[in-house]
């Protein structure tokens, strides 16, 4: 099972990269429900009419997310989040985190950030309790700070989807 600040080498059994974020929902209640795919490698697109762009296709592997591996991590509750495109972050050693794809950061600037744009009405007992979850996925990087741990649970295809995966045109890497 995925677990925030382990290695989470279930992630990585069939492609060295990491999952996919497919959805983000905030209800009114303020409770986060963030659903990601496992990455999974499938042959080269043949579809190809460029024979060059073929060529140096053929020597790659096509990711996608694995329907058959959803995951929903929930939050009950939330202090703040964030959603950022991956390509636009860069790793910080003055950071501590724990764990591989879903971190738990023992200091980091989001951490820094909340104090000074929110009013902290928590006792001292929830502020103890409260910590950065980072979820690093192939496209996006969310982080959510919540004085709860989030449950993850496997969730089946037809509770995501009712047509085909919106990737199912995945480019090769």
């Amino acid at each position: 099972m995925l677990t925030f600040g382990s290695e989470n080498s279930e992630i990585n059994k069939h492609s060295r990269l990491a999952p996919f974020v497919l959805s983000i929902k905030d209800d009114p209640d303020n409770r986060l429900s963030i659903v990601i795919a496992l990455p999974k490698n499938c042959p080269a697109a043949d579809d190809i009419s460029d024979p060059r762009l073929k060529d140096i296709l053929s020597h790659s592997t096509r990711v996608i997310e694995d329907t058959e591996q959803l995951y929903e991590i929930a939050f009950g509750s939330y202090v703040i989040y964030q959603c950022r495109n991956e390509s636009y972050t860069s790793y910080d050693p003055t950071e501590v985190m724990k764990g591989k794809y879903l971190v738990i950061f023992e200091r980091s600037h989001f951490l820094d950030y909340y104090e000074s744009v929110i009013f902290d009405k928590d006792t001292d007992n929830e502020k103890v309790c409260r910590k950065h979850y980072g979820i690093y996925g192939e496209n996006h990087i969310i982080d959510v700070i919540s004085n709860e741990p989030p449950t993850i649970r496997k969730i089946n295809t037809c509770l995501l989807y009712t047509s085909p995966s919106p990737r199912d045109g995945a480019t090769s890497r």
